[in-house]
């Protein structure tokens, strides 16, 4: 039995509140909130503050949860549950100038991109776009549950 992966990932919204924060590869072919995997004994807010320093040199104000996001998928025949706790937070926006590259895979960067970007390729923790156009204005829980080796009926 697999057991679910925990993941902590920021919110980080630009202070004219116009685009958000996003990890992505050079090729923008999807957009996920920067974080990673929470390591044991650690908070999602540690985890958070952690991974951007060790990835991107990023310093990060890890503001309150916003949302925990749940993924139940099958691929492949194989079963994944996916739990992303997710934090606004904060950072020093003119330390962002253009792309910011990975520390490890250069093939990886944080960027700016605004709600409309975002709409145009998949962006993770799955159900993210939408609870974001609400306005996240409380905390939300998001329940994904898809078999991707079945068509959606």
């Amino acid at each position: 039995m697999h057991r679910p992966l925990l993941r902590a990932e920021a919110i980080i919204r630009r202070s004219d509140g116009e685009a958000y924060l996003v990890q992505c590869d050079r090729e923008e072919s999807f957009y996920r909130f920067p974080g990673g995997g929470v390591e044991f004994g650690e908070t999602a807010a540690e985890a958070i503050r952690r991974e951007l320093l060790e990835e991107f040199d990023l310093p990060v104000q890890v503001g309150p949860l916003v949302c925990l996001n749940e993924s139940l998928v099958e691929f492949d025949g194989r079963q994944r549950h996916d739990c992303t706790v997710l934090h606004w937070a904060a950072v020093e926006e003119s330390a962002i100038r253009g792309a910011l590259t990975h520390k490890e895979h250069p093939d990886i960067q944080l960027t700016w991109r605004t709600l409309k970007e975002l709409k145009e390729r998949p962006l993770y923790p799955e159900g993210i776009w939408e609870a974001l156009e609400r306005g996240l204005e409380e905390v939300v829980h998001l329940v994904i549950r898809r078999n991707y080796d079945r068509p959606e009926e």
